[in-house]
């Protein structure tokens, strides 16, 4: 408590100091505060970029401007983890190491590196006492919300969920080898997809404080320069990158959630690698189909079904008059479907719909949220790929085909069927 309360008064303090700014812009007033207060801040200001539900659409898109990229810590403190990790000779896991990162985050940082059998790999490290610093960031919240109750029962909640929020990615993102475990996962999901790669996981190298990875050597989609001057087709780039998700999502319910354009790298064989697999989506099934037949009834126009959806689902409350609900549809979807992605976007009729739910006092589902953020990434490379890609003509097809063995009638059955053998397989285990 007493180093919370320490904290808080830093805090405080500067926030004393961009208050300035706050009467002039209050969005970047919060992004300056939010790069001052430190890493664990830094990365929560990255979470909340797509929480615009806590925060609004301003904030969370000046939010989105944190490149991940602070000071990195210093090579006494690295050579300490590293031999804290793989003894004092640590020479003997790897030939060559190069001690000024390539790349400084938040939350950890990335050096290259060579292993004895003479292959290159990415080390990603934990910044030293990162585990301290967010949980006293954590605490520090939730004394804010506790002492906000007495003053604003909405700032008290809303600080209560940040907290939380960050308190759940602390979780994960301080455990390396749950990241490790998201890329083995994401690689062997997306074996044999065309045009696409998930780098190997050297797990015998990797622990909670380090991930050792396969280096990709290959133009980063950041170098927008470099990609457009590629020898590959565009096209069939923004293709194998769409429909790389597409599998992802609906194929696996699994997917890489921070698919920005640094961290897609195009490799010299043509294939696009995705690394950094901290932030991933996961969707289960139930809201996967609802989501493809919300799609399937935009392409065919049928705003009733799309509206009933959105009802049987949950993302509108029961109650919802299907007919009001249906209109409001109609008036998304006409300004949609048929107009090139140049004008308007599959990602904002995801977005669309989210507001939608919103303006029917539905609380949005994070999962869902995650799912647009990644269609906003993605759809954003594509089009830079190919600025006449259309994704409801890759969309179309891809979801039909899917839709068949998933959604049909005799799909259906066999859900249900299966459903019922393992409630009475859990039955006769009782």
């Amino acid at each position: 408590m007493f180093l919370s309360l320490i904290n808080l008064i830093r805090l405080i303090f500067i926030l004393i100091l961009v208050a300035p700014f706050f009467l002039f812009n209050k969005e970047k007033a919060i992004y300056f505060f939010f790069n001052f207060a430190g890493p664990s801040f830094i990365k929560l200001g990255q979470l909340l970029s797509v929480r615009a539900d806590l925060v609004g659409k301003k904030i969370a898109l000046t939010l989105t401007k944190f490149q991940d990229c602070i000071a990195p810590f210093s090579q006494k403190k690295l050579i300490k983890i590293l031999r804290q990790e793989f003894g004092d000779d640590f020479n003997k896991v790897f030939k060559e190491f190069n001690f000024t990162p390539v790349a400084s985050a938040s939350i950890a940082q990335v050096h290259k590196a060579k292993l004895n059998n003479d292959l290159e790999v990415a080390v990603k490290i934990l910044r030293p006492n990162i585990n301290k610093t967010m949980m006293r960031d954590i605490s520090t919240l939730r004394l804010l919300s506790k002492i906000c109750y007495f003053f604003s029962k909405f700032l008290a909640k809303t600080f209560k969920e940040i907290g939380d929020l960050l308190d759940q990615t602390a979780k994960y993102e301080l455990d390396l080898l749950h990241e490790g475990a998201n890329g083995s996962k994401l690689r062997d999901d997306m074996k044999g997809a065309k045009g696409f790669y998930v780098p190997q996981i050297f797990w015998q190298y990797s622990s909670t404080k380090i991930l050792v990875i396969e280096w990709v050597d290959g133009i980063p989609f950041s170098n927008t320069q470099a990609i457009s001057n590629c020898k590959f087709d565009k096209k069939i780039l923004a293709e194998n990158l769409v429909l790389s998700y597409f599998r992802q999502v609906y194929v696996h319910g699994f997917f890489h959630a921070d698919m920005h354009p640094g961290n897609l790298f195009l490799k010299d064989n043509g294939d696009i690698a995705v690394v950094d697999f901290g932030i991933m989506g996961k969707i289960d099934k139930k809201t996967r189909i609802a989501v493809a037949e919300v799609l399937i009834g935009f392409l065919h126009r049928d705003y009733q079904k799309v509206a009933k959806i959105h009802v049987d689902i949950g993302f509108v409350p029961k109650e919802t008059n299907i007919d009001d609900l249906a209109l409001s549809c109609r008036k998304i979807g006409e300004m949609i479907v048929g107009v090139g992605v140049k004008d308007i976007s599959i990602a904002k009729l995801l977005t669309a719909l989210i507001d939608l739910s919103r303006n029917y006092k539905m609380e949005t589902k994070p999962e869902l949220l995650l799912l647009q953020k990644t269609l906003l990434l993605v759809e954003g490379v594509g089009v830079s790929l190919d600025p006449d890609l259309n994704i409801w003509d890759l969309a179309r097809p891809w979801v039909k085909e899917w839709a068949k063995t998933n959604i049909g009638f005799d799909a259906k059955i066999r859900d249900n069927i299966l459903e019922i053998l393992q409630l009475v397989k859990n039955f006769l285990n009782k």
